[in-house]
């Protein structure tokens, strides 16, 4: 008996904790999802028709960056600064692809009503969506490392950079160097940072009862 009281004092289940990221991580993308679905119809033009795929996409790559926070969590710092921290860390993922995006210049352009021009071979167009791609997965795995100290919280990291290169992040080689490059960049700031505060209090809504936290 006293060993049982010891083990339930020591704080909660991992796995459980691990699985309340998870799952307020699909929250976060599909809140991310919404928020961008709603601006891209007020400021450029409605595009509902992604739903079903893109809340696909925003699940899994939430579940992703839900897994990565679970591994980063206890060395972070507690809220509200973690809500903070989080978003942080998303622009540091990705603003190596948008430097590179912007550097190598335009491979898309926009026309009058829906019409599009891609102004590059495909071959180039392809290379700028890799690069994304690696940058966003190698920067994941660098912040992983320097802060979870574990090759398996590099390794999340590195998942979850590369789900935000193909999620949030997957119009950056398209719309960079272009004149809608400042609308996309408002965007993904405000699609950010809502689904980093969801993830946030979701986690801690959903995590098993421990005081120690905050």
């Amino acid at each position: 008996m006293r060993m049982a009281s010891a083990a339930t004092r020591a704080g909660p289940d991992p796995s459980a904790d691990r699985s309340a990221c998870v799952r307020a991580g699909v929250l976060a993308g599909l809140a991310g999802l919404t928020v961008f679905l709603a601006l891209h119809h007020v400021w450029i033009t409605p595009i509902w028709f992604v739903a079903p795929v893109g809340a696909l996409m925003a699940a899994a790559c939430g579940a992703a960056v839900g897994a990565a926070y679970a591994e980063l969590r206890p060395r972070l710092p507690r809220r509200p600064w973690t809500s903070i921290v989080v978003p942080l860390g998303v622009v540091a993922i990705l603003a190596p692809s948008v430097v590179l995006a912007e550097l190598g210049g335009p491979v898309y352009a926009m026309g009058g009503g829906d019409a599009a021009t891609v102004l590059v071979p495909a071959s180039v167009a392809i290379a700028a969506f890799v690069a994304l791609l690696v940058t966003a997965t190698v920067v994941g795995a660098g912040l992983g490392w320097i802060v979870g100290r574990t090759p398996r919280a590099a390794g999340r990291m590195a998942l979850a950079g590369f789900a935000l290169g193909i999620g949030p992040g997957h119009n950056i080689p398209l719309l960079g160097a272009t004149p809608a490059v400042t609308k996309e960049l408002v965007i993904l700031a405000v699609v950010t940072a809502t689904a980093s505060v969801v993830l946030v209090l979701v986690a801690r809504s959903l995590e098993p009862d421990d005081s120690s936290r905050s």
